[in-house]
């Protein structure tokens, strides 16, 4: 890897049409120019916790099966986010409950008026073995804001002095422009999403030790919550452990600054859930 390189494929990137057939496979390759794409990586211990939410259709009163709460079917994922292409699945999940309501309030609002309902089902999981985990960081200190970044950005460094003038000149330009993508809003940018999932994939699959999954900060959070997501290979009950499930239902209210908001209005626990017989007892 040197800095031509790295400046050359960046390039490459930022020219990239969204709307080319071969838009994804063009990001994949432009990342491969590098080569020695550095990826750092830690490890995830044992009894982390990790929260998932899913939104209620207008007909679905309850989930009754474990598995319409956890990884969703390659089949029914239909687009590009921040991680996954199209009919790729990921275990997305958040670090704690807020963060998860905050990743997916932008959907809320879309179909969403003042005085209607949104019912929310939310889990928690605990991690049963050790995952190994890529991270995203920056490489300047003065955006280092988050304690996750702050933690990171340590590793980051020490990492990179190990690289000789040129690699390390490469890397930190590399990992700028990775810091601004993963940190941007990308909803309705279909350019960042297909370049952050070229780079997950890469690092993922490419990477020595064959991470198990994506760490990010949340963008709806500011970057003072985390997101993971997760191979679809290590996505299984035996390593996810599910802790709680319930379900609520969220009132929309229109706040002073003209923004929806969400309050509470119920809360409803699950009595008992069995993965092994996938069923969930309201």
């Amino acid at each position: 890897m040197t800095l031509d390189t790295v400046n050359i494929a960046i390039s490459k990137l930022e020219k990239l049409d969204p709307d080319d057939e071969f838009a994804y496979e063009n990001a994949m390759i432009a990342f491969l120019t590098i080569k020695g794409i550095p990826v750092i990586i830690d490890i995830l211990g044992p009894s982390t916790t990790v929260v998932r939410s899913r939104t209620h259709t207008k007909d679905e009163i309850q989930f009754n099966k474990v598995s319409e709460i956890f990884i969703a079917p390659q089949e029914v994922v239909k687009s590009f986010a921040r991680c996954n292409r199209p009919f790729q699945s990921k275990l997305y999940s958040s670090e704690t409950r807020e963060i998860s309501y905050l990743e997916i309030a932008d959907d809320w609002t879309k179909n969403i008026n003042p005085g209607d309902t949104v019912y929310v089902t939310i889990s928690k999981w605990e991690i049963q073995n050790p995952l190994k985990i890529v991270i995203i960081t920056s490489p300047d200190k003065h955006l280092r804001v988050s304690d996750f970044d702050k933690h990171y950005g340590k590793g980051f460094d020490e990492t990179i002095q190990q690289y000789d003038p040129e690699t390390k000149a490469g890397a930190i330009v590399l990992y700028r422009f990775l810091f601004e993508k993963f940190r941007r809003h990308a909803k309705k940018d279909q350019k960042t999403y297909i370049i952050t999932t070229a780079y997950c994939n890469l690092a993922l699959y490419l990477s020595n030790e064959k991470a198990d999954a994506i760490i990010y900060p949340s963008v709806p959070a500011k970057e003072m919550g985390l997101n993971f997501a997760f191979n679809k290979a290590v996505s299984t009950y035996d390593i996810f452990k599910l802790i709680s499930v319930s379900r609520n239902e969220m009132l929309a209210t229109l706040s002073d600054d003209n923004k929806m908001d969400f309050s509470e209005l119920n809360i409803i626990h699950a009595k008992s859930f069995n993965t092994t017989t996938d069923e969930i007892i309201w």
